[in-house]
């Protein structure tokens, strides 16, 4: 069992919430709730009475109200049908707990509420109204850690499928009917088989780099088959130098000849570039064809697996090609990165001191605690790790899926980085590495031209540092490097969108002009 983590039952009227919450308190030890019966308890009035009264913005400030105040021993909340409608409550909710959302057709819903006794929302045709709110709240209702249907189980087993969700503990990406869980833990690749059937009821098509007999692809394969799925291979280098349009081809040219519909689902089983080049196929496949991912890096895991990116690299720079396409899945199984040369996985751990120093002061240090183990490729430290960039990456993929504002956040340290990739050739540094030390540049930025302080510069260099990662940029950087920063995707003419790091939680983006930032790196 995980440590206390409260479960929150949402959904339409009708759905069964109070009654699956007393079930579910029953397995897990603890008190149940109802979130109506508390604001009742804090107005001294009846639901119906609150709204005939002082109306549904009344009500919705007490349900906050009465959020904010839950009792500590109480474990299961049965929320009001209309919670989480509010963007800022379900977001709260969704990172403090397990959301589960319970539904069932309306006409299911209008059998059970009857006439509506009670009920200010419904009038003379229940099911009417229903199917008006389920179509209201249906984006949000989707923004869940699951969504089950009420109508096919009794309680109990809704129940017990509730608590399995507590304890997997997956993290949610809330993208309205789009959202998606990502799975972070130890041995959560083998449930590939049951994610691809919950979300294609088509073929699967396997993208993996080296050969088919290596312990991750040949999992895949063996889990897909037990599902009923025997999948469609296809083999890639998973070299970033063949991140190329020829790599997508091959995808394309072996689902097609297969022969496969719309139903089907492409899942990509390795490292960042087969993730982003599965992910363009996938987005592009007869228009579009569901997506999983099962990352076997750490790059891949805290960073390009999650928040649907894809795309290829082109002679002028790397990823100037691509899609914005989310997956369905996402499982992040630590266990993968065994067979990972230390070198590629310390490489992974630069997307991980990104995420914190642009998270919290919280993040960061937790990283500076744990610098030691997860050198040493530790479990639980790299699982901390993973988790809390893909809650980064979550929150800020929720406020900018397309990148046109915040989420450019996600790029401190890959202007430059990029540079330092794409003059090797994408074959003399690794990406991680070329984070790293595009971080240690940006924070020289921000220095030069007065928006941070040597202090933080060496802050973040020596945790980079203990980390084993690279931090002599003066190194690498060279003229070659510095003319690909103008072929960056945030370039808007002769000026940059550049990521400056302040203080850890403080990073900001500024419009710099191409010139003064090639200064700025020279001249430090």
């Amino acid at each position: 069992m995980l440590p206390a983590v409260r479960v929150y039952l949402s959904g339409p009227m009708g759905a069964g919430k109070s009654t699956v919450a007393g079930a579910v308190a029953d397995l897990l030890g603890t008190r149940a709730l109802d979130l109506d019966e508390r604001v009742e308890e804090l107005a001294g009035r009846s639901v119906a009475e609150i709204f005939a009264e002082r109306g549904e913005g009344a009500f919705r400030a007490l349900e906050t109200e009465a959020l904010n105040s839950l009792p500590a021993d109480v474990g299961v909340v049965s929320l009001g049908g209309g919670t989480v409608v509010d963007d800022d409550t379900r977001q709260a909710l969704l990172r403090g707990g397990i959301v589960v959302t319970l539904t069932a057709d309306s006409a299911v819903l209008a059998e059970r509420v009857g006439e509506g006794a009670g009920r200010p929302l419904l009038g003379a045709d229940p099911q009417e109204d229903i199917e008006r709110i389920l179509k209201a709240r249906g984006e949000a209702y989707s923004e869940a850690h699951a969504v089950l249907d009420t109508a096919k189980l009794d309680a109990e087993e809704i129940a017990a499928e509730i608590v399995a969700v507590r304890n997997r503990s997956p993290i949610v990406v809330p993208l309205g009917s789009r959202t998606y869980c990502v799975e972070v833990g130890r041995g959560v690749r083998h449930r590939v088989g049951i994610r691809a059937n919950e979300h294609s009821t088509g073929e699967a098509i396997l993208v993996f780099d080296g050969e088919a007999d290596r312990p991750w692809p040949a999992d895949a394969i063996r889990d897909l088959t037990l599902a009923g799925k025997p999948p469609i291979e296809v083999k890639l280098s998973g070299s970033e130098a063949d991140k190329n349009i020829a790599s997508v081809q091959k995808v394309w040219d072996t689902a097609l000849e297969a022969e496969i519909d719309r139903r089907a689902i492409v899942i990509g089983v390795g490292g960042g570039v087969v993730g982003d080049l599965t992910g363009f196929a996938a987005s592009t496949l007869l228009r579009g064809l569901a997506l999983g991912q099962v990352p076997t890096t750490l790059l891949a895991m805290v960073d390009s697996s999650v928040g649907g990116k894809t795309g290829f690299n082109r002679p002028r720079g790397k990823n100037l090609v691509g899609t914005f396409y989310q997956p369905k899945f996402v499982l992040c199984d630590v266990e993968t990165l065994s067979t990972l040369p230390g070198e590629e996985r310390i490489a992974g751990l630069a997307e991980a001191v990104k995420s914190a120093w642009i998270d919290s002061e919280e993040s960061v240090a937790m990283l500076e605690r744990d610098a030691e183990a997860l050198l040493a490729g530790d479990a639980d430290a790299t699982i901390r790790a993973v988790r809390m960039s893909i809650l980064l990456k979550s929150r800020i993929v929720h406020e900018d899926e397309n990148e046109s504002g915040r989420r450019m956040l996600l790029n401190l340290g890959h202007t430059v980085g990029h540079g330092l990739e794409a003059a090797s050739d994408y074959r003399g540094i690794r990406h991680g590495e070329g984070v790293a030390l595009g971080m240690i540049a940006a924070m020289r930025v921000a220095a030069q031209l007065g928006w941070g302080r040597h202090e933080e510069t060496e802050r973040l260099t020596r945790l980079l540092g203990s980390l084993g990662l690279p931090t002599n940029l003066d190194e690498r950087l060279n003229s070659r490097a510095l003319r690909f920063i103008g072929s960056d995707k945030k370039r808007r003419g002769e000026r940059i969108h550049f990521v400056i790091p302040r203080l850890p939680g403080q990073t900001e983006i500024e419009l710099v002009g191409l010139d003064e930032l090639r200064a700025a790196l020279e001249q430090a």
